[in-house]
């Protein structure tokens, strides 16, 4: 799998993700056209974001929240008529796919996704007061 970073664009504010094939690459909206950024190595990346120029990223996993409320919402209404069963059946359920799904690292600053690169030990999980520092830029 080729390594992809995915953002909104800032010009027709449109999700769009673009594959990083090559070293010197511009990344292009592939709506709009709109240039977002270079990556000059991929391999060097999460030096600086290749969107925005910021130096913070953090690590979350690359699955949609949403979903994982509904699993464990799912188990919570069922309380009444399993006798409470449900809850550690929906957790485990939750658990395996949290880990089943891979990470991605965020940039702070912009929120570009960065899916398939190689993992860095050093990212850590989003920090709330690295964020409230960023939040001006959204």
């Amino acid at each position: 799998m080729n390594p992809v970073i995915a953002c909104s664009c800032v010009k027709c504010q449109q999700y769009a993700q673009v594959v990083v094939e090559k070293k010197d690459q511009d990344l292009t909206c592939p709506y709009c056209f709109h240039q977002w950024g270079r990556v000059s190595d991929p391999d060097h990346i999460f030096d600086r974001c290749p969107v925005c120029g910021c130096r913070q990223f953090y690590i979350m996993k690359n699955f949609n929240q949403m979903i994982g409320c509904l699993i464990m919402l799912a188990g919570i209404v069922l309380v009444p008529f399993t006798y409470g069963l449900s809850l550690p059946v929906f957790a485990l359920i939750d658990w395996v796919l949290y880990k089943k799904v891979t990470s991605m690292v965020v940039c702070y600053r912009c929120a570009s996704e960065f899916h398939g690169f190689p993992p860095k030990e050093h990212f850590k999980p989003f920090m709330h007061h690295i964020g409230l520092k960023y939040d001006r830029y959204r």
